[in-house]
């Protein structure tokens, strides 16, 4: 037996061991026997008769360490074989690791550590053990080699402490983190089979879906970015890879997905060259830096798109299924309706009557009371907080295009309602009631406009010409009054006209007025007119004409409305 003594400062091994970090500490060693050409790891969790994990191996059938070679692997921190080798030795599999930390991982696992090695050497093949204890993490001690018939491989037991962070190493979330780590690999080597606690680590059982996109970065550099969705909960991972999918670090993803568990992976043949950049965050200017925003930006437009299908895909079930509360394109306001529910149709009864009623009222709540959706949803549903949150975001997303759609629909309710009125030849009343609060009618700039008394009593005082007054509106803006008029008949000639004028002039010049600023539009609205235009002040139109110029205003707030989100979407 002999003693090797790692040459480096005792709290620089500490760091290096990552004690915080026990799944860490597996994915090292599974990666350093999958670099030894194993076809099979398997990762043990012994646990003790409360169910505590007291002990951890991890075996695998690869070409273990020969015993000339072992000083050289467990006294020095680098240096390893693995730089100076395009794969491995036998099967020339791509390579992870190349530093030399990882038999210091171990340590997260146990204080107590054993390797046992068999391998072909020089003399042979033997076998030979190698130990360690956590209170002179410097020194492992390494066995006098024996013959042996056994098959190669190494065995890595670690044991002696007990804590919470390794009782969760039983979690079946690790399981799904190893998958999302290994998956690459694993899809690229078939033929190698790693188990964790029992089940199998195997990608195929879980992936729903594999897109690889081409990147261009930083002057001409040229990449991969892998992104796999998962059908179970994942953590969220943007893997920085060699070229051929093996992980050198790991950024934050960096985007919001709704309702998608996925793992990004960037394939880039000059990662391992960049290792340092990885963990110097977003703010440090490097190729790394602009990978990682090229990749970011991929993925949002990737989600984007997703997040369209899967809209699509629900909404063509509800439609299947006959509980889809539209008929035909409703517009802005179908087209958030959709957003907002697909965003909680997890949560949607799936029985026809139950969802049908339920889309329904979710429908008339959007149109009623679009800024009390998610109280509203939340209250029904009991959305927890992550759906919650999530639900906002789409809301706050969407909060113009609600507020268009109710616009646009309202709107069109009113020149529906004039249309109606005007054909039918109604009388000032109805036309009245219609118009009180829609001055915008006559023109987007008289939105605000409001009733005023002064100008009802001046209208009173002056007789005008044979026509009923329909609308008398004010505003007063940057020490100046705005006035509105508007006049309707069913028809006008020449005569009409001038009575208009003398009419507008004598309003205008009223004594209550003198001294003030005073902007004043009148209009004339009929059914049929002989003269036409605009000039001192008034106005001759047809009701056809303001009713077409309306909806066309409509049409165009609707589309330029429409258009930053389908931007956005795009």
């Amino acid at each position: 037996m002999r003693r090797v003594h790692l040459e480096a400062a005792e709290d620089h091994v500490q760091r290096l061991a990552r004690l915080s970090d026990p799944l860490g500490a597996v994915k090292e060693l599974v990666w350093n026997a999958l670099d030894a050409d194993a076809t099979r790891v398997d990762v043990v969790l012994h646990r003790s008769p409360l169910g505590a994990v007291e002990r951890v191996t991890v075996r695998d059938d690869g070409t273990g360490m020969a015993p000339e070679a072992l000083a050289a692997a467990f006294d020095r921190i680098g240096g390893s074989w693995k730089k100076w080798t395009a794969g491995t030795l036998l099967k020339q599999r791509t390579l992870h690791g190349s530093n030399g930390q990882g038999r210091l991982r171990a340590y997260a696992l146990g204080d107590h550590l054993r390797w046992t090695t068999v391998a072909d050497g020089v003399g042979g093949r033997s076998r030979t053990e190698v130990s360690a204890h956590a209170g002179a993490r410097n020194d492992f001690l390494i066995g006098d080699s024996e013959p042996t018939r056994s098959p190669t491989g190494t065995l890595v037991e670690a044991w002696g402490k007990q804590s919470p962070r390794l009782d969760r190493l039983a979690l079946r979330a690790n399981h799904r983190r190893l998958t999302t780590e290994l998956a690459p690999y694993l899809t690229a080597y078939p033929e190698v089979t790693v188990v964790y606690d029992g089940v199998a680590v195997d990608p195929r059982t879980s992936v729903q879906r594999t897109t690889v996109y081409p990147l261009s970065f930083a002057d001409g550099e040229e990449a991969a970015l892998k992104v796999i969705e998962w059908s179970s909960p994942v953590d969220r991972e943007l893997h920085l890879c060699d070229q051929h999918g093996i992980p050198v670090g790991s950024v934050d993803v960096g985007i919001r997905a709704p309702g998608f568990d996925f793992t990004a992976y960037v394939l880039w043949h000059a990662t391992a060259d960049h290792v340092g950049d990885v963990h110097l965050g977003d703010g440090h200017d490097s190729e790394v830096t602009a990978l990682v925003a090229a990749a970011r930006e991929q993925l949002r437009a990737h989600f984007r798109g997703r997040a369209d299908d899967r809209r699509r895909e629900v909404v063509e079930s509800w439609r299947t299924a006959g509980d889809y509360p539209y008929n035909g394109d409703g517009g802005l306001e179908q087209e958030t309706f959709d957003l907002v529910a697909t965003t909680v149709h997890r949560h949607i009864p799936r029985r026809g009557n139950q969802r049908r009623a339920t889309l329904a009222l979710l429908r008339e709540v959007l149109r009623a009371r679009p800024d009390r959706v998610a109280d509203l949803l939340g209250t029904i549903f009991k959305l927890s907080d992550d759906d919650r949150s999530q639900l906002d975001r789409v809301l706050r997303e969407t909060d113009r295009e609600i507020r268009a759609a109710t616009t646009v629909a309202d709107r069109l309710e009113v020149i529906a309602a004039l249309r109606r009125l005007t054909a039918d030849g109604a009388s000032p009343d109805p036309l009245r009631a219609v118009l009180a609060d829609n001055a915008w009618v006559f023109g987007e700039r008289h939105g605000l406009l409001a009733a005023d008394r002064t100008l009802d009593v001046v209208l009173d005082r002056h007789a005008g010409p044979d026509a009923d007054l329909l609308v008398a509106r004010t505003r007063r803006e940057h020490e100046r009054l705005q006035h509105l008029v508007v006049l309707g008949s069913d028809k006008a000639g020449a005569k009409d006209l001038t009575q208009l004028r003398a009419y507008a002039e004598a309003v205008a010049a009223d004594t209550r007025y003198r001294g003030i600023r005073v902007d004043w539009e009148v209009w004339l609205v009929v059914g049929t007119s002989e003269v036409g235009g605009t000039g001192g002040g008034v106005r001759v139109r047809t009701w056809n004409e303001v009713l077409l110029e309306c909806t066309d205003r409509v049409r165009f707030f609707e589309q330029s409305a429409a258009y930053p989100d389908r931007a956005r979407r795009a």
